[in-house]
């Protein structure tokens, strides 16, 4: 074997072990997952209250978003808030705020590990 036939083996080599057939953005942990359901649940029975039961409920379950909200994302979950403006019912508020929440723990933990590299390399 050729040392350029050597070297092309190797770099078939390692760029299969970088190969994933998942995108990491579609990977989520056991907290995540529970988190985005949870949000899932809120939008849709918030949507489902205001048409079939009464305005008085889905304020009810505006309440009980905004808390579980601030319990689950922290500062994040100040966003929810916006469920409060009269009109912005129509808007999935509680997901925008879990996809505003993994985006930025998804960029946090990135830097850490492009930290990490560099710290690693030295």
């Amino acid at each position: 074997m050729s040392e350029k036939e050597i070297h092309e083996k190797r770099r078939f080599v390692e760029l299969n072990r970088e190969f994933k057939p998942v995108p990491e953005y579609f990977i989520f942990s056991g907290v995540e997952l529970f988190s985005l359901i949870l949000c899932l649940l809120l939008d849709i029975s918030e949507y489902m209250a205001a048409v079939l039961i009464m305005p008085v409920i889905g304020d009810m379950l505006d309440i009980v978003g905004i808390v579980a909200c601030l319990l689950m994302f922290r500062w994040i979950g100040v966003v929810s808030l916006f469920e409060l403006v009269p009109g912005a019912d129509v808007l999935p508020i509680f997901i925008i705020t879990w996809l505003a929440w993994y985006l930025l723990k998804r960029i946090k933990r990135v830097e850490q590990e492009r930290l990490h590299k560099k710290i690693s390399t030295r």
